[in-house]
């Protein structure tokens, strides 16, 4: 703590007004730095001088950043993915790595649905045509979600809630998760696939919900894509690197693939130009899968009260790295 003995609270990537606000009532136990963005540079420098981090996407916890880190008693990602974190470094030094994973949940469902309409009916293709003043109705019959199948690839949080909406918009639903074997409880209409290429067979959407990994990392790569449904399309809301992008416009441009859909890139934010932006079948957002006002103020205020209740209560919820800290 700082000779006050209050906790310095670096926030690096913003925090709802809710969420700041709680860490506020608490002035003799917190002491808050909030910044819209911290580069590395800024942050190699300063991150020594606090014992609570809350990053975002925006961010990434180095092993050389937690090793400067030489105060740091708690790491918190205003999210569900820590795969910018490295939390193998974080529970060698005992540091409690937590995450907000269901805060956001609802907000990055909605975008996977959204981004599924955009991309069956090329709605910002078509929407470009008219900015540029031109009436094309012929380039861009779509198709209808309605009696197609979807594969939700990750039954988490965010993939239950995408299967649910889907159920209600018509689709056949099915699933593919290395860790659930056989049905799920109490949902009699969403088949479970044994394997993914049993998934990828059927489906004629298959969408991500999966973290990023060694395991997963260009999971959907040329040969796995190769074993997908002809003329089915994709969609990534969950990680980027998932899935080997040249392979993905490779697969369209060769009629493999109808298209694809994306929130998420393998570098972000990401060089450009970039294929990917401008390929006529492809529809692409910025990574805005959790960037709605309430799932920010979701977010924000399950952070904070993350924060105050381990430094009250010692309580950690949410905690990533339970088993390799919870003893410390």
């Amino acid at each position: 703590m700082s000779g006050s003995g209050k906790v310095r609270v670096l926030i690096t990537d913003g925090m709802a007004k809710d969420g700041v606000e709680i860490l506020n009532r608490n002035p003799s136990a917190f002491e808050v730095d909030l910044r819209k963005a911290t580069p590395v540079e800024e942050l190699e420098k300063i991150i020594g001088d606090y014992e609570c981090i809350v990053i975002r996407s925006a961010t990434t916890l180095t092993k050389g950043l937690i090793d400067r880190a030489t105060k740091l008693k708690l790491i918190v990602r205003a999210g569900a993915g820590v795969d910018n974190i490295d939390v193998g470094t974080a529970s060698a030094k005992k540091v409690p790595v937590m995450n907000t994973a269901t805060a956001n949940s609802l907000a990055a469902a909605e975008q996977s649905i959204a981004l599924m309409f955009a991309m069956l009916r090329m709605l910002p293709q078509a929407a470009w045509t008219l900015r540029e003043g031109k009436w094309d109705r012929d380039s861009f019959k779509g198709y209808e979600a309605t009696g197609k199948t979807l594969g939700v690839v990750g039954l988490g949080n965010i993939g239950r809630i995408v299967a649910e909406k889907a159920r209600g918009l018509g689709m056949n639903v099915i699933g593919f998760d290395p860790m659930i074997q056989g049905s799920i409880l109490g949902v009699p209409w969403l088949k479970v696939c044994g394997t993914l290429d049993e998934l990828l067979k059927e489906a004629h959407i298959v969408t991500l919900h999966i973290p990023k990994s060694k395991e997963t990392t260009n999971l959907f790569n040329s040969d796995r894509l190769g074993s997908m449904r002809d003329k089915s399309f994709l969609i990534n809301c969950s990680r980027g690197g998932i899935e080997d992008e040249n392979a993905v416009l490779a697969a369209i441009d060769s009629g493999k693939l109808s298209g694809a859909a994306f929130d998420v890139y393998e570098k972000e934010p990401p060089v450009f130009p970039q294929k990917l932006f401008t390929h006529p079948k492809v529809v692409c957002a910025p990574h805005l899968g959790a960037s709605t006002y309430e799932a920010q103020d979701r977010v924000a205020l399950t952070a904070a009260n993350q924060i105050v209740a381990y430094f009250g209560k010692n309580e950690r919820t949410g905690v990533v790295n339970a088993k390799e800290v919870w003893s410390s």
